[in-house]
């Protein structure tokens, strides 16, 4: 026989106004010990960005802080803001002009360079030395005669790298005391041969010419009795010493190309010696 199972006690809801004091308390600390209900994030996963200050944000706020400014001030602050920029507009167009001026520069050295080359300057500087003559008159001469090549031969039978005539190479050998049976004319295609001749000759006429590049150059090209008659020329000459006009227009081209190449291997090969200052406490023996 089943007996009945007993019916489920309900409990009484106790109503608020008779929970006692304790009980109050003890419903307080559960909620608060009790997990809150907002749902956490998961580990790992990356916190929203803080958003940063927009520009109009920040304008504001300089504007606002310009406002709060004495008007004398916020002009101080203008006219050093543009000065500033001014100063470095100008630093900058200053430095970027300074560049370009100076590639420039160097492109016209290098362009110099590539028109006046140099060989056989062992040669040039040692016969130079021994006539006294500047060796960048005798490169600029080889440049002129011959562009620096041994083997040149013009139209009037000169050779060689100074251009020397069978007549003023054999008269050059005499003085040299080289005019025996091993000396011939084809020599001359020989560059230590050509340029010890042809600066001897060179030195010669600066000897007789005073050290005038000028006439020195025009009686290389034209002969010195040219230049002799023309000194004696008032035309040409107003003191029989200086020598202002070149009649012949083809000698007076040859000078001006050789005397500008003389300038331009002295700036590049041969720099003139600057002289050591004398010391004051240097005694100087007569």
């Amino acid at each position: 026989m089943n007996t009945p199972s007993p019916a489920p006690m309900r409990r009484r809801r106790v109503p608020a106004a008779e929970e006692s004091p304790a009980d109050a308390v003890s419903a307080a600390q559960a909620e608060d010990t009790a997990p809150s209900r907002r749902r956490r994030p998961a580990a790992g996963t990356p916190s929203r960005p803080v958003r940063a200050a927009s520009p109009r944000a920040s304008a504001r706020r300089q504007d606002a802080f310009l406002s709060r400014l004495p008007t004398p001030m916020r002009v101080v602050l203008l006219t050093l803001c543009v000065a500033l920029f001014f100063t470095a507009t100008v630093a900058v167009t200053r430095s970027y002009l300074a560049k370009q001026e100076e590639r420039r520069r160097l492109e016209a050295e290098a362009a110099e360079r590539a028109q006046h080359p140099l060989y056989y300057a062992d040669y040039i500087q040692q016969y130079a030395g021994t006539q006294e003559l500047d060796p960048a008159l005798v490169a600029a001469v080889i440049l002129c005669e011959s562009s620096f090549d041994p083997q040149a031969e013009s139209r009037l039978g000169a050779r060689g790298l100074m251009q020397l005539m069978e007549d003023t190479a054999s008269w050059v050998a005499h003085k040299l005391d080289e005019d025996d049976a091993s000396y011939t004319f084809d020599k001359l295609y020989d560059p230590e041969t050509n340029i010890r001749y042809g600066t001897w000759y060179l030195g010669y006429l600066s000897r007789r010419f005073d050290g005038d590049a000028t006439k020195i150059v025009c009686a290389y090209h034209a002969g010195q009795g040219n230049v002799d008659s023309w000194l004696k020329n008032p035309q040409y000459s107003s003191d029989g010493v200086t020598l202002d006009v070149i009649p012949t227009q083809d000698t007076a081209t040859y000078a001006a190309r050789v005397l500008g190449a003389q300038a331009v291997y002295q700036k590049y090969y041969f720099p003139a010696a600057t002289p050591e200052p004398v010391s004051d406490q240097t005694h100087i023996v007569q």
